[in-house]
């Protein structure tokens, strides 16, 4: 057989080999591993604000989600930590904070006046660290245990809650 014969021969076979390895769905393509996505912090007021945030796992900045009509952030699940405040205020339909059920540490946290907000999941189960007093005020869905429970995790010492929520019993000592 002639080199060129040889040649003609090993390159159909390969092809071959190559259409039977592709047609049997056994090769499949390799998942590169993404880096957690950093955001820029800021204001949510609509659903569109919040969508910025749905790839994001860290914020640096403050989160303020204020005077919105949203009734949850779930847009928000993929988020891990927040370098400055997360501030959930004047929410009138929001019922539930388990769209943050990942977030484990922020600079510190305040939640008012969320009126029908209640702690279905718990209240921001996976947080673990904040540096400064939580603040819990007029969210008259969420119970003092919800309360204590959170506290009680992040080791505050002393958080602000008013007698209108049912988190009056905040404070530990």
């Amino acid at each position: 057989m002639s080199n060129r014969n040889t040649c003609f021969a090993l390159i159909t076979t390969v092809l071959a080999l190559a259409a039977n390895a592709c047609s049997t769905g056994a090769v499949r393509p390799v998942a590169m591993p993404t880096a957690p996505v950093e955001c820029a912090g800021g204001t949510v007021r609509t659903d569109e604000d919040a969508a910025r945030y749905t790839d994001c796992a860290a914020i640096v900045g403050d989160l303020r989600i204020t005077g919105t009509s949203l009734t949850d952030l779930s847009s928000l699940k993929h988020l891990r930590s927040v370098s400055g405040a997360v501030v959930i205020t004047d929410n009138v339909k929001l019922i539930s904070l388990a769209g943050l059920k990942g977030l484990e540490r922020a600079h510190s946290v305040e939640i008012r006046s969320n009126p029908l907000l209640c702690a279905y999941f718990g209240l921001l189960p996976g947080l673990q660290q904040v540096e400064a007093p939580v603040v819990l005020s007029a969210n008259h869905g969420l119970s003092s245990r919800d309360v204590r429970e959170v506290l009680e995790r992040v080791g505050m010492v002393s958080a602000q809650a008013d007698a209108n929520d049912a988190g009056r019993e905040a404070s530990l000592r």
